[in-house]
């Protein structure tokens, strides 16, 4: 039976990256941007879920899961490069310059090493960091070293935290993709949701009844502790308080599976929230552009209505997508069941 909570929370994920991205003016910008960071973590933890096999075909299956990254990867980085070039012609930029950017050597190596994708569009590191967590993941799987991989969820995420929040205290500076990368962002949390799918059935019945409140709780001290931190250290990829957000609101979603949800929320949570991942930047791109040539860029009611209008519009565009696939992929099929 299909977890149609789950499928909400991926939808509100997905809506959740959008308010990382575009952001509403002034301070509620601020406070949406921390809260929304629970995000990234809940769909690296739903991979991992998804990752666990009782029956010993971990290994073999993971092969499927990396060819599926890899095809998203061979999609999403060509149709974001002539997006890009577009931009660039749009805004009078050179687009010379930026192709030998995009090839230069220090470019690429971040990219392998880092997962940087900043050249094109920096929110696609997600999928080269999928994929690495995968990789590593078929080599858990292969030598059964879960026990391992499961001590290292706090140790990488420790590392995390020691590289950008305590780092100005130790002296040292790092870059946002030396700690934002498959390493210390990525899988800890993939292995985390494979840890809790192990241990499910434990879960549920330890959340039961009464005690399924302290999940509840989880989330909102987590919140709490995010606009804490802000307040603190500023702006962070990554607080502790969204991974007690995270943690709080996968378990809900695991332990409540038949919560009444609309559903419309979960159905694109079902089939849309990936693409609405992968190209909310480039709705945006296209309202910035219009809004531009209509002069009303900075107009007060349109900075308000942009997150909005982008959660919508990337939406529909995905309904229309994948709308046209599927009849494509019904004609096909009647074509080759003819002949």
């Amino acid at each position: 039976m299909r977890n149609r909570t789950l499928d909400m929370v991926k939808a509100l994920c997905a809506y959740a990256v959008v308010l990382l991205h575009i952001r509403f003016p002034g301070t509620a910008g601020d406070v949406a941007n921390v809260l929304a960071r629970f995000a990234v973590p809940v769909f690296f933890m739903v991979s991992g879920y998804f990752c666990y096999r009782s029956d010993g075909m971990e290994f073999p299956r993971t092969g499927k899961k990396i060819r599926h990254v890899l095809v998203l990867i061979l999609v999403a980085f060509p149709v974001c490069t002539l997006w890009e070039l577009m931009q660039n012609h749009i805004d009078g930029d050179s687009q010379t310059k930026w192709i030998k950017e995009l090839v230069s050597g220090e470019n690429i190596r971040e990219f392998f090493l880092y997962n940087n994708s900043s050249q094109v569009k920096w929110h696609l590191w997600f999928l080269p960091a999928l994929l690495y967590c995968y990789l590593l993941f078929a080599l858990v799987a292969k030598f059964r070293l879960y026990r391992l991989a499961y001590m290292l969820i706090p140790v990488l995420l420790f590392i995390h935290f020691g590289m950008e929040e305590f780092s100005p205290y130790l002296g040292e500076h790092f870059r946002v993709m030396q700690f934002r990368n498959y390493l210390f962002t990525g899988f800890p949390f993939f292995m985390a949701g494979h840890l809790i799918h192990r241990y499910q059935q434990k879960l549920n019945l330890w959340f039961s009844g009464k005690k399924e409140l302290f999940l509840y709780a989880l989330v909102v001290v987590g919140a709490l502790c995010s606009l804490l931190e802000y307040r603190i250290f500023g702006k962070q990829e990554l607080l502790l308080g969204s991974v007690c957000m995270a943690t709080g609101i996968f378990l809900i979603a695991l332990t409540r599976p038949d919560i009444k949800a609309p559903e419309s929320l979960s159905a694109v949570g079902k089939k849309y929230a990936f693409f609405i991942y992968l190209f909310h930047l480039c709705v945006a791109d296209i309202l910035k552009d219009v809004f531009r040539m209509e002069g009303l860029s900075k107009n007060v009611l349109y900075l308000w209505a942009r997150p909005v209008l982008v959660c919508v519009l990337v939406t529909v565009a995905a309904v229309i997508y994948f709308m046209i696939f599927s009849y494509l992929k019904s004609v096909i099929l009647h074509k080759n069941m003819l002949e």
